[in-house]
């Protein structure tokens, strides 16, 4: 069963590994846009602060209009209002210790002051609130606001302040969402790219080759390393576009089924998944071993029991680099770029998932037919069977091949 893949999600904000002066600078910025400020002073860089990590002078309705006809100017600035904007980089903060840092505010500082922003690095619980807030309206304080870590993170996550929460911790939503509508984007034109050469398959699928743009021995092979897996390249069939990527043929296998019992078997040992329109390209009969003795026995099989089992892979899309529809003078077959791994026993293989599914088809006419994983039988001959091949795949897969052996079926 395939697992879920995890979420992907933020962590915290780390305020805690700013410098005390940083967060300062983040929290006067995020302060920019509070109000229409008249001035906005970073006081606390300096050190004589006077209680102020920054001061600020909101517009006031005088001075936003501008001083009117017969208005002395010093009475309009005098419906500026004054702020003082405090910050505390610390791990926690409660009812007493905010008490005790307001108090720590000269009382100079507390003349004329309308408003007060207390920013911290922690969350305040509803007690230290309170308190803060009953101590400000006893100094007169008319509007007292608590950033704790709960509001900087949330002024930070809108849009306007991206490029403060890349500043300062390098993390863009905006570039994020953009990677993801990039990626959209790419993966709608992977499959409109699938579907155009889906328009030339015919059976079982659509010719194309695989390649990895990092070995540049393309096209050359010798029949050895072919069989070895040497080669960073492959011709396979396309099934077109899944869900989650780009389905081909891994494997195809020539397979008994009987309808009436349910009993099925496939020969291991020869690996019909190349290509007919590959074959002019690299004809290499030695690969093959005893193909032609499985195809004839195969063939003497009733009609009624000849199958074809097919093993379909995925490419994911984040694994395909581009696909070449354009021929060349090599070949007219669609490249489909992509990296290959290096698998234990196997040489080299393209990244499809590791679980694939099974497929079963009967011969002429083509149609698909349910099988039952447990009724497995041994039809065909030791000498038509790749044992190593076969342990291996039932175990990535969790599956057990039956011992029990049956007489080969023949007109």
């Amino acid at each position: 069963m395939r697992l879920m893949d995890p979420t992907r999600t933020l962590n915290p904000l780390p305020f805690e590994h700013l410098d005390p002066r940083r967060f300062e600078d983040l929290v006067r910025q995020l302060a920019y846009d509070f109000r229409p400020w008249q001035v906005l002073e970073a006081t606390g860089r300096s050190g004589a602060d006077a209680g102020f990590d920054a001061r600020a002078v909101e517009v006031g309705r005088a001075s936003g209009s501008g001083v009117a006809d017969g208005e002395d100017k010093d009475e309009a600035d005098s419906s500026a209002r004054l702020w003082l904007i405090q910050c505390k980089r610390e791990r926690a903060i409660g009812p007493a210790k905010i008490v005790k840092h307001l108090e720590d505010i000269p009382k100079i500082s507390l003349e004329d002051l309308h408003g007060l922003i207390f920013a911290a690095a922690c969350d305040f619980s509803l007690a230290t609130r309170e308190a803060c807030r009953n101590w400000c309206r006893r100094q007169g304080i008319q509007e007292i606001h608590l950033w704790g870590r709960g509001e900087i993170e949330d002024q930070l996550f809108q849009s306007k302040n991206d490029n403060l929460l890349f500043a300062y911790f390098g993390i863009s939503l905006h570039i994020r969402r953009q990677g993801t509508a990039t990626r959209i984007r790419r993966e709608i034109a992977l499959k409109r790219k699938i579907r155009q050469v889906q328009d030339r398959a015919t059976w079982p699928g659509a010719a194309i080759i695989l390649r990895d743009p990092s070995d540049d021995r393309y096209p050359h092979v010798d029949a050895e390393g072919w069989r070895r897996g040497d080669y960073r390249w492959r011709p396979v069939w396309s099934c077109g576009a899944g869900t989650e990527g780009l389905r081909i043929i891994i494997r195809q296998h020539y397979g008994y089924f009987d309808p009436d019992t349910g009993n099925w078997d496939f020969a291991s040992a020869f690996n019909a998944s190349y290509p007919r329109e590959a074959e002019d390209l690299w004809i290499m009969p030695e690969v093959f071993g005893n193909a032609q003795e499985i195809v004839e026995a195969w063939s003497s099989m009733p009609r009624r029991n000849q199958v074809h089992f097919r093993l379909i892979g995925t490419i994911p899309y984040s694994e395909i680099i581009e696909i070449d529809q354009e021929p060349d003078d090599f070949s007219d077959l669609p490249l489909v770029y992509t990296t290959f791994r290096p698998w234990p026993n196997r040489g080299f293989e393209p990244p499809y998932t590791e679980l694939v599914t099974l497929q079963v088809e009967t011969s002429l006419p083509y149609q698909e037919v349910a099988w039952i994983p447990e009724r497995h039988v041994r039809a065909f001959p030791e000498s038509m069977r790749d044992l190593d091949w076969e342990a291996s795949w039932t175990e990535r897969n969790g599956w057990t091949l039956s011992d029990l052996k049956v007489p080969f079926p023949s007109n």
